[in-house]
């Protein structure tokens, strides 16, 4: 196991055990949304552990996110009886965590059973879950307070949780389980004083914990640093004043070298990100009996930590669901004429400003009518749902509603309805999108298109109407002057370009400005090669600059991969030039 996936884990379970009790926290306040969020927080994490090998602290998640896919199901009610038991969880995830961080160094692994103490909070959840289900849950309340087998070995089916044998009784220290939300918080929040002690000894191979806030921070000022400074340059030149010129430009230098330098502290090879799911992967081959080959393409395709740490868990559901629902096993497989053993790759490459990333398998695909067929089972034609009348990209579409899941059975890595929802919701929080392609009977993608935040763009300027902007360089084929007639109404439109017609936006128009001038420019821009225009007013010089995420401001401006700042304070949109083609060709 790699260094750096290990203080991946390090930072990602220290932010999911301060994640898992506020929204405890927010569940003792009344919030639905806390219980669902608690669930796939729960979800997250023994995933995570299972990737790094704590078969342990894995068995213990399983068997809490059973408990809390029975109160989102109904078939247990939370009341404040809940609370103090849900927090005992949390703390003992803290102290297996911590517990298991020097054998994780010495890249081992743990036995899966539960020791006493995991088993006693659970048995004082269950206990809690009893009491507060009451007479309209006669039957489990009158179940043991078991870990079922299911439980405890979390390969396993959760369908025979209902056979659970009896447990000990909760030990001493462990009484404060039942103890109201109000009282028990605070002694949670202090009681885990040996966190950083041992995160220090365990994780110190020379790297940093670092707010992801604060570096932005850094790199937002060494970006307009550097910018200044070019601004100043541009002021001298006009002067005259040659012997200042040098050294402003030697100061330049430096500044650039230190944005760069800061940069690299915000982005990692993609490999980084993805070579986590290769265990993954062989762990599902493993123990379900597939053949199963990880590919990974575009390994060392840089991208941005924060985009790294939201990456994880959509990646995860989704390589998970390739290798367990896409590949067939090798009998199937042979019989259908394909190769016995079944591939899972993951691919990334950065395109037009954007971070494209491609999980795909050879597997049996998806069949739009199977999904119709669920879709009606489901009753979503009460929901208002034309089910009937739905192509196969409106069926794909429905893969990414909560809860709704084409498989039959509930596996350990599948199965409960958490998977193209939770990912689509973490690529929609970047402004990204992800894309759905099925080859029934030979395989099945997902493509996640990500704006690059945070990343360094090179591009001119450029203006439509008001609107300063940003065109990035890698996907301009050429600019055009010609004659506009000035008659346009709507921003989509056809224009005559070098002896060709472009479907093109007009950029004045779409970002709310209707004049125009008489000359304009017409930038061909490209993207998987498919061509479009971008109609603009003026083109300015060419610059290098650090795009952030989207302003509020512009938060619904389409084809818009983020905002960055010029040397004099003035904000700039960024292009998605991907996105405006996409926009280009629909309509």
């Amino acid at each position: 196991m790699s260094d750096e996936i290990l203080a991946a884990f390090a930072a990602e379970s220290a932010e999911i055990v301060d994640g898992l009790e506020e929204q405890i926290r927010e569940l003792g306040n009344g919030s639905r949304e806390a219980l669902d969020a608690l669930f796939r927080l729960v979800h997250t994490l023994k995933g995570s552990a299972s990737i790094v090998g704590l078969a342990r602290l894995e068995s213990f998640a399983h068997a809490w996110e059973s408990r809390l896919g029975r109160m989102r199901s109904g078939a247990a009610c939370y009341t404040s009886a809940c609370a103090g038991a849900l927090l005992s969880c949390r703390d003992a995830v803290a102290r297996l965590i911590e517990g298991a961080r020097p054998s994780i160094g010495a890249d081992e692994t743990e036995e899966g059973g539960l020791g006493p103490g995991e088993v006693a909070v659970l048995a004082a959840l269950d206990a809690a879950m009893a009491l507060s289900a009451g007479a309209a849950e006669p039957a489990r309340a009158a179940e043991p307070a078991g870990a079922s087998p299911a439980e405890a070995a979390p390969g396993k089916a959760d369908s025979t949780e209902s056979a659970g044998h009896p447990i000990p009784a909760v030990e001493p220290g462990a009484e404060h389980a039942a103890e109201p939300l109000a009282e028990r918080a605070p002694a949670s929040a202090g009681r885990e004083a040996p966190q950083g002690e041992h995160r220090g000894r365990a994780f110190d191979g020379g790297y940093a914990r670092v707010a992801n806030q604060k570096l932005e921070l850094i790199l937002s000022g060494a970006s307009e640093l550097a910018q200044s400074i070019s601004e100043l340059g541009r002021e001298i030149r006009e002067l005259g004043d040659s012997r200042l010129l040098d050294r402003v430009q030697v100061l330049h230098s430096h500044a650039s070298q230190l944005y760069r330098n800061i940069l690299e502290t915000r982005t990692v090879p993609f490999g980084e990100v993805a070579e986590r799911y290769r265990r993954a992967v062989a762990d599902i081959a493993r123990e379900s009996g597939k053949a199963l080959r990880f590919e990974l393409v575009g390994a060392d395709t840089e991208i941005d930590k924060a985009l790294a740490d939201r990456l994880a868990e959509p990646l995860l559901h989704m390589v998970r669901n390739a290798a367990d629902h896409g590949v067939e096993k090798p009998e199937v497989r042979l019989a259908a004429g394909k190769k016995r053993e079944g591939v899972v790759a993951l691919k990334a490459r950065r395109e037009s400003g954007a971070l494209v990333v491609r999980v795909e398998d050879d597997g049996r695909g998806v069949e739009p009518e199977a999904i119709r067929r669920r879709a009606k089972e489901a009753g979503l034609g009460d929901l208002g749902i034309d089910v009937d009348g739905l192509d196969d990209e409106g069926l794909l579409a429905l893969l990414f509603r909560p809860g709704f899941s084409l498989s039959g059975s509930v596996t350990k890595w599948s199965g409960r309805g958490v998977g193209l929802d939770a990912v689509e919701r973490n690529v929609r929080a970047f402004r990204g999108s992800v894309h759905l392609e099925t080859r029934p009977g030979r395989g099945f993608a997902a493509e996640i298109r990500l704006p690059l935040a945070l990343s360094l763009v090179e591009g001119f300027t450029a203006r439509a109407g008001e609107t300063s902007l940003l065109v990035p360089f890698e996907a301009v084929r050429s600019c055009v002057a010609f004659d506009d007639d000035g008659l346009a109404s709507s921003p989509y439109r056809n224009v005559p370009v070098l002896s060709k017609v472009l479907p093109s936006i007009d950029l004045g128009i779409l970002y709310g400005e209707c004049a125009v001038k008489a000359q304009r420019i017409i930038a061909v821009v490209e993207s998987g090669g498919v061509e479009a225009g971008l109609v603009l007013d003026e083109v300015g010089e060419a610059l290098s600059a650090a795009v952030r995420p989207i302003d509020r401001r512009f938060a619904d401006s389409p084809g818009v991969a983020g905002v960055a700042a010029l040397g004099d304070g003035s904000l700039v949109l960024v292009l998605d030039p991907a996105e405006l083609i996409r926009l280009a060709l629909a309509r």
